[in-house]
């Protein structure tokens, strides 16, 4: 990259950091013009004007700075009946500004922001003040070793394609130090090319004595003289052959792998999940993790230990280091006086309560059943029976208790549908010939009715009638299905 532009993009820097103290002042300004004018003799129409600009909105077009300077100019032209009224604001703000732009003055900002590098630490991947924030260890750049090292070797350098490089500062007072250092010039670095190329800084020097000293002070935030632990850093023995040696070890966490599983955990926006939360079909696949911990490395300045731990609000997310939970071996209901029951109701619980609410909202508002509600009402029938139907295959599944239903306390239709490879011929043929499906819906309805009563709606035998009529065809539709499949079954356990 050319000095030119490397000048210039400094220069832009300087600007930007003016701007919102600038902003700052003159609107300290203002607000004391206003009260001046507000306490004067000056005229009700001077006064009415003063308001008035006072209480002007900033145009969308207009930046804040823009916006702020006009206003003070133009308090300060209205036309008062003392020439030097407000004199002593304007001398005062006349003296801040030009204290900030001596401030700001490059070659000053400079010579100063040099003698405080080397307190500013950039291009690493593991923070020392993540381990306790007051600790004063250094920190590391992992990725020296290179990425090409065993896996074993350091994970957090070989987990991901491209590591988020971070920067910390003894105090949050040398935060625009390392955000100059770290101005990207055209994809490189600001700090990296002055280490390379101090002639860069040439036009804000007083001579090569000071090029060479700037650039020897800016270094030292990309290279740390002596690397050192600290009495608050955790500390690690770590025997070696030779009985009795060892190597103190430091562990530090790696502030960009944190960054890395920060970003995919909290990643909202994505139309994935967008989708998701609004219970809308995506083809793409929504990656949730259950479970986490949060462990904060500061409370108040999160900044103030790193840059990466700022943008991340202070947030170490911690993976659950669990063995997994195995779910429980599903039985046979041998002990169930019938299949529709609480537990089966606390699992449809969510339709069952939409249905309810609906049902008490048409009461209360004394709405007709229209085409809408009743295709509403269908598809939460649809949603209880597919619970229903879910938990029905499970125990169907149980190939190996073939023939559980006859020590069993279920209704026999119940029986017919739940344990239907029963070797039992009597059974079988009774299974065959009997209409069995119309005493399940009849459970069905008054299993519905039970789990959705509320004193304010009177459930009877027209309700019941209507989960009927919506369940048998499901359950018939089901049926056929469960039969093709146990013809699958027998047909494999006889081979």
């Amino acid at each position: 990259m050319e000095n030119k532009q490397i000048i210039e993009r400094i220069e832009s820097f300087f600007q930007q950091k003016k701007q919102p103290v600038l902003a700052k002042i003159l609107k300290e300004a203002v607000k004391v013009c206003g009260e001046k004018i507000a306490k004067s003799s000056e005229s009700q129409e001077m006064k009415d004007q003063a308001k008035a600009l006072l209480d002007s909105k900033r145009p969308k077009e207009q930046s804040e700075l823009e916006y702020i300077q006009e206003k003070y100019t133009q308090l300060l032209n209205l036309n008062y009946q003392n020439p030097i009224f407000l004199s002593d604001v304007k001398s005062d703000t006349a003296k801040s500004i030009i204290a900030l732009d001596e401030k700001f003055t490059p070659s000053k900002w400079l010579a100063d922001g040099a003698k405080k590098a080397s307190g500013v630490v950039l291009d690493v991947t593991h923070i020392a003040k993540l381990t306790h924030s007051s600790a004063r260890a250094s920190n590391v750049n992992a990725l020296i070793l290179g990425i090409q090292q065993p896996k074993t070797l350091l994970a957090s350098v070989n987990s991901v394609g491209k590591l988020p490089i971070d920067f910390a500062y003894s105090t949050a007072e040398y935060a625009p130090i390392a955000e100059f250092l770290q101005l990207n010039c055209a994809g490189e670095m600001l700090g990296k090319i002055l280490c390379d190329n101090p002639a860069a800084l040439k036009p804000f020097a007083q001579d090569d004595t000071q090029l060479q000293q700037w650039q020897e002070q800016f270094s030292l935030a990309f290279n740390e003289k002596n690397k050192s632990s600290h009495a608050l850093a955790k500390q690690v023995y770590f025997p070696l052959r030779q009985a009795g040696d060892y190597h103190l070890l430091t562990p530090l966490v790696s502030s960009s792998l944190a960054q890395v599983i920060y970003d995919r955990i909290r990643q909202k926006d994505t139309p994935e999940h967008g989708a998701r939360n609004k219970k809308i079909y995506s083809p793409e696949i929504v990656n949730l993790f259950y479970k986490t911990s949060v462990l904060k490395a500061t409370q108040s300045n999160h900044q103030n230990v790193s840059y990466l731990n700022g943008k991340r609000f202070g947030q170490l997310i911690l993976l659950p280091a669990i063995p997994p939970q195995w779910k429980a071996k599903i039985k046979p209901p041998i002990h169930l006086k019938t299949f529709f029951n609480k537990t089966l109701a606390a699992q449809a619980r969510e339709p069952l309560i939409e249905l309810k609410n609906l049902l008490l909202a048409i009461k209360a508002n004394k709405l007709s059943v229209n085409l809408q509600r009743k295709q509403i009402i269908r598809s939460l029938i649809m949603d209880i029976a597919d619970v229903v139907f879910d938990n029905c295959i499970q125990i169907q599944k149980l190939n190996q208790n073939c023939g559980w239903s006859q020590e069993s306390r279920l209704p026999i239709y119940q029986q017919y549908w739940l344990d239907p490879l029963r070797g039992d011929e009597e059974f079988q043929a009774a299974k065959v010939t009997l209409d069995w499906s119309s005493d399940l819906a009849i459970d069905f309805s008054k299993w519905i009715n039970q789990h959705i009563k509320h004193k304010q709606l009177t459930l009877g035998a027209a309700h019941e009638k209507q989960w009927q009529k919506l369940f048998i065809p499901l359950l018939r539709e089901f049926n056929a299905l469960t039969e093709a499949n146990l013809d699958t079954i027998t047909a494999e356990m006889e081979a």
